[in-house]
C-alpha cells in the first residue's frame, strides 16, 4: 500500500500546479479517500491499523458513531440476550465501520461461544488484533487465547495445541494474571491443570522470584522431585520420561550438562525429575535423567541417569552416573535403598551383528550382566564406591562418573 504521505503530497502538488498556472484562483478541497476493510482482510493487522490511521487524520467521528452503534446492538444480543451467534455479525458490521481494540476482544468472546473449530480459530484471530491495538489489560486476552486453543484441543481429541495453551497462559501470568482459583473452575481450559506442561510452568513462573535468591531457587528445585522410599531403574525402565516433569531451564545452575553447549537442549535433549532420595541437614540426593530425542527408536535413545549430592545451598559435592542407556550395546541399570546404591552394567546382544543389520530388522536377544557396583552416600554427602569388582572399569564409565563436576 503506497505511504500515506506520499498520497498527500502528489495530491498537494497537483493542486499546487493548476492554481499556478490558472488565471481566476479558485479554492479546492482536497479529499482523500478513507480505505475500509473487508470480511476478507478485517484480521490483517497492517491494513486495520492503516484504516485507523486515516480515520485519525480525517477526523471522521460520524464513521465511529456508527460503528459504536453497531458494537452496542452486539453488546446487548451477547451480554444481556446471551445470543453470541446474533452479536458475532454485529460486532464484524462495527469493525467493518471502524475497527476498535474493545470491539475485536468482544468478537473473540462470542465466537468462542459459539465453539466450533472455526470459530475458536477465529476468536484467536480476533485476540491477536485485539494484542496489537494495545488493549488493556492483556493478560485476559492471553488467557482467552489460552482458553480457546484449549477448547480446539478438547473437539480434536489432540494433546497437540497444548505448547499453545502453556505459551498464552505463561503470557497472561508474566502480565498479571494471579487467578488461578477461576482458572481451576473454568472448564474451557481447566483439563491443562493435569498435565506435566502446566506443572512446569507454575514452577517456572515461581523461580522468576528466586533468580538472585540461590537458597530460595534450590529449595524450589528439590520441591520438584518425587519422594519414593525406593528408587529404581530397570532395563525397562530407562528411556520412560512421559509421567515425567521436565526440568526448567531456571534451574539449571543445579544441573551442570544443561550448562554444556554440546548437550544442551538445542540438540534436542531434555532433563527430567526422577526422585529425591535422601536428605539431610548435610546434604540432599537427587536423582535426574537426560534424554537425547534422535531418531526413529524410542527405545534406542541415549539416556543418562545421575545421582547427585548437594550442600544446604545447591552447591554439587559430588556425582554418579548410576544407570543409562548409554549405547545399542551397553546399559546400566540402578535400584537405591536407604544410601546404598546397586549399579549393574549389561550388554545388549542383538540376534544379528548391528553394523551389518539395522535395528529396524534386527531384535534383542538378550541382555549379558557384566558388572555389579555399591555405591554409598556418606555422612558428608560423598558418594563412595564400597565394592568395586576387578573387572568394572571395563565397562561403561563416563565423565559424569567424576566427582569434579562444574559447580
Amino acid at each position: 500500500m503506497v505511504n500515506k504521505f506520499t498520497q498527500f503530497l502528489v495530491a498537494f502538488i497537483s493542486l499546487w500546479m493548476l492554481h499556478s498556472c490558472s488565471g481566476p484562483q479558485k479554492e479546492y478541497v482536497l479529499k482523500v479517500k478513507l480505505n475500509k476493510l473487508t470480511q476478507k482482510d478485517m484480521y490483517e493487522y497492517n491494513l486495520v491499523k492503516d484504516v485507523i490511521f486515516d480515520a485519525q487524520e480525517l477526523n471522521v467521528d460520524s464513521i465511529k458513531a456508527r460503528s459504536r452503534e453497531s458494537f452496542l446492538k452486539g453488546v446487548d444480543e451477547y451480554k444481556n440476550k446471551h445470543n453470541a451467534a446474533a452479536a458475532v455479525p454485529l460486532f464484524k458490521q462495527s469493525i467493518l465501520t471502524f475497527p476498535d481494540a474493545k470491539t475485536y476482544y468482544e468478537l473473540g468472546n462470542a465466537l468462542m461461544e459459539l465453539n466450533t473449530e472455526a470459530s475458536l480459530d477465529e476468536s484467536i484471530k480476533a485476540y491477536r488484533v485485539a494484542e496489537e491495538l494495545d488493549i488493556k489489560p492483556i493478560a485476559s486476552v492471553y488467557y482467552k487465547m489460552a482458553c480457546a486453543q484449549n477448547m480446539i484441543g478438547t473437539l480434536k481429541k489432540s494433546d497437540e495445541d497444548e505448547y499453545m495453551v502453556i505459551s498464552y497462559l505463561r503470557k497472561s501470568f508474566i502480565n498479571g494474571f494471579y487467578d488461578t482459583l477461576t482458572l481451576a473452575k473454568d472448564t474451557r481450559i481447566n483439563s491443562i491443570l493435569s498435565t506435566m506442561s502446566y506443572k512446569t510452568l507454575l514452577r517456572e513462573l515461581e523461580s522468576f522470584k528466586y533468580k538472585e535468591d540461590r537458597n530460595g531457587l534450590f529449595e524450589l528445585f528439590k520441591q520438584a522431585y518425587p519422594r519414593p522410599v525406593e528408587f529404581e531403574a530397570a532395563l525397562t525402565d530407562l528411556t520412560q520420561y512421559e509421567n515425567k516433569e521436565s526440568i526448567s531451564y531456571d534451574f539449571a545452575v543445579f544441573v551442570p550438562e544443561m550448562q554444556n553447549t554440546e548437550f544442551g537442549r538445542e540438540v534436542s535433549n531434555d532433563f527430567f525429575y526422577n526422585a529425591l532420595v535422601q536428605e539431610t541437614p548435610a546434604y540432599t540426593a537427587l536423582i535426574y535423567t537426560s534424554v537425547s530425542f534422535w531418531g526413529d527408536h524410542d527405545a534406542l535413545m541415549p539416556s543418562f541417569t545421575s545421582l547427585v549430592t548437594y550442600d544446604p545451598m545447591g552447591i554439587i559435592i559430588d556425582r554418579k552416573l548410576i544407570a543409562c542407556q548409554c549405547s545399542a550395546e551397553k546399559v546400566k541399570t540402578v535400584k537405591i535403598k536407604d544410601n546404598k546404591v546397586y549399579v549393574e552394567d549389561f550388554k545388549r546382544i542383538w540376534k544379528q551383528p548391528i553394523d551389518k543389520v539395522s535395528f529396524d530388522d534386527n531384535e534383542v536377544d538378550k541382555f549379558e550382566s557384566l558388572a555389579k557396583l555399591t555405591y554409598t552416600i556418606n555422612e558428608d554427602g560423598t558418594i563412595q564406591a564400597s565394592e568395586i569388582p576387578a573387572n568394572y572399569m571395563d565397562t561403561v564409565i563416563t565423565k559424569d562418573q567424576s566427582k569434579n563436576t562444574p559447580q
